[in-house]
Order: C-alpha cells, then sequence, then structure tokens
C-alpha cells in the first residue's frame, strides 16, 4: 500500500542521502573487490586471502543500508489487495497495526544485532587480523536503527493522514 508522500522531516531526509550515498559507495567497493579477487587469483594466480572477507563485510553493510532504503522509500514487498477492499478507516488501522508490527519485529532484531555485536568483539577476522567481526555487526545496527527510523516516520504518516487522504494503488 503506498500512501500519498508527505516529506518525512528535513534532518531524516539528510541522513537517508548520505546513507544512500554511502550504500551506492559500499557496492561500488564490492564490485572492485570482487574484481580484484578475480584478477589475482585467476590472471596472476596469487588470491589475495582478504578480498573474500571484505567483501562479505561490504555485502553485509550494503544489505542492511539498502534495507533502510527501501524502508524509506516503502519499497518492501506488501501485499494490498485486501487492505484496498476496505474503508478508509479500515484501512488506516490495519495498516497501523502491521506498522507496530513491524516496529516490533525490527526492534527484535536490533537488540540481537546488538548482542551479536557484543558477543563478537573479541573475535578477529580471519585474514585480516586487527579487524574486530563486531565491525561486521555494526553495519546490521545501523541500517535497522534507520529502519526503526524510517517506519517511526512511516506510522507518523499514517496517524496524521488526515481523512480525505486516499491510499494510492
Amino acid at each position: 500500500m503506498r500512501l500519498e508522500k508527505k516529506s518525512l522531516p528535513v534532518l531524516l531526509n539528510n541522513i537517508a542521502i548520505i546513507f544512500d550515498g554511502f550504500t551506492i559507495f559500499l557496492f561500488v567497493i564490492l564490485i572492485l573487490l570482487a574484481t580484484l579477487q578475480i584478477l589475482f587469483r585467476y590472471v596472476f594466480r596469487y588470491p589475495l586471502p582478504w578480498t573474500e572477507e571484505l567483501a562479505r563485510f561490504t555485502l553485509v553493510w550494503a544489505t542492511f543500508l539498502g534495507a533502510a532504503s527501501a524502508t524509506r522509500r516503502k519499497l518492501h514487498l506488501a501485499v494490498d489487495f485486501f487492505i484496498n477492499k476496505f474503508n478508509r478507516q479500515a484501512a488506516k488501522f490495519i495498516t497501523f497495526f502491521f506498522s507496530i508490527l513491524i516496529l516490533g519485529f525490527l526492534a527484535v532484531i536490533l537488540y540481537g544485532a546488538l548482542v551479536m555485536m557484543e558477543e563478537a568483539r573479541p573475535i578477529f577476522a580471519g585474514s585480516i587480523t586487527w579487524l574486530s567481526m563486531m565491525y561486521l555487526y555494526l553495519g546490521p545496527v545501523i541500517g535497522l536503527i534507520l529502519m526503526i527510523l524510517f517506519a517511526v516516520g512511516n506510522l507518523y504518516q499514517i496517524i496524521t493522514r488526515s481523512e480525505e487522504t486516499r491510499i494510492e494503488d
């Protein structure tokens, strides 16, 4: 279900723009790491052991920051066929209810990511011995915090949406 767009607060939009740019940067780094890995393994016959691990870190970060971007833009998959069959008040209530469930789910996942981040603090990456595995979980923590902020912004839009605002297809 797509609601008529009201802009998120300016600060949240600026944060989103910064992280969208950072996510694109991470994708570029991921492509470069994969290219280096292929080049050194098959052309020079000398594989770089750290490229695979750093590519994995980069992919995890890009995935969660990309998910935050999708949350902000309301681009996650949703089935709104049945919601659009209800009147406006019922559709608003159902959307509100599921938004609360989404926030609860994100909060539980964030808690788990924070626990994993703390547990991984003393563990270091195998091929990058100075890099704590804690930083692997920092990407999901940042992404989940952003998703929660954007989900709260979307929930605020649902609550403050006037009766005349229609649900678009």
